[in-house]
């Protein structure tokens, strides 16, 4: 199966002023071309060639969910966009207020999860099987999907989704998007089924939303491990695994010890042995 740039259901300057047309020939026309290309390029001869691209993000790891889950992220953030200002429906209100005890109180708590999530990531509105809503705050590629809840709405938070446009001001960028949800897109998601079975559910305790297991937190301290900053010891350039390096084809999140080996220092031209650790 070969992934391709799917078409905006909008003009590339239809979000302006709040997403300028330049963030949008960045950040849809480059990032999110970049992780499909390096999807293309991982997936074939694999297990994931022939799977849809729900199947991949729930079940593969490394390079290949990291592109396949961004992938994924960036079409459902781009088409949960709109230019028109849309009206919340009543139907997503009851549900807010019944999971949030009122919608303000819902905004509030997802802009504070979107302005204090640490580095780069995702955060989402998300259903659970029960029917109830949740906030889930998702570091680098996170996808709900992958804790058997369904997404109905999200926020890119990697710098590269606002800095054209608002520099280090992530809540500002978070408090520009409110009016370009499409809140009758994210109220049509209540009613559709999850798009992928996943074997095992992640059950996300009331009093600790954040809380995971310790084989998660396993994962995490490997997943840290990959995420280690090398250094140019030539000209002291930063390779930061979370930033990858695009215009040289390496996908974000891509850690430094799966870059190719003919990979070369996008300051001063020299490769990959000349790196270390950053201490």
């Amino acid at each position: 199966m070969i992934y391709t740039l799917p078409p905006l259901p909008y003009a590339w300057d239809a979000l302006e002023p709040r997403i300028s047309q330049e963030t949008i020939e960045y950040h849809y026309g480059k990032h999110l071309q970049t992780y499909i290309d390096n999807l293309n390029d991982l997936i074939p001869g694999t297990p994931y060639e022939d799977m849809p691209l729900e199947g991949i993000v729930v079940s593969a790891s490394g390079p290949v969910f990291n592109n396949a889950a961004q992938v994924w992220n960036h079409v459902f953030f781009f088409n949960t966009l709109s230019p028109a200002k849309k009206d919340m429906p009543l139907e997503l209100k009851d549900y807010l207020i019944r999971d949030f005890g009122s919608v303000e109180t819902f905004k509030e708590e997802f802009r504070k999860a979107a302005v204090s999530l640490f580095g780069s990531g995702w955060v989402w509105l998300a259903q659970d099987p029960e029917g109830r809503l949740h906030i889930i705050k998702e570091s680098n590629a996170g996808n709900p999907l992958c804790r058997g809840l369904k997404p109905l709405m999200v926020m890119d938070v990697w710098e590269h989704a606002y800095y054209i446009d608002y520099r280090n001001r992530r809540a500002a960028f978070v408090d520009s998007c409110w009016d370009l949800i499409d809140w009758d897109i994210v109220t049509q998601r209540l009613d559709e089924p999850l798009p992928v079975e996943v074997s095992e559910t992640v059950v996300i305790a009331e009093a600790d939303r954040d809380a995971v297991t310790e084989a998660m937190a396993e994962a995490i301290i490997e997943d840290e491990a990959d995420m280690q900053r090398y250094v140019c010891i030539t000209c002291g350039w930063v390779y930061d695994p979370v930033e990858g390096d695009p215009e040289g084809g390496i996908a974000p999140g891509t850690p430094f010890s799966e870059i190719p080996e003919g990979w070369t220092c996008p300051a001063c031209g020299v490769g990959k042995e000349y790196f270390e650790p950053e201490r």
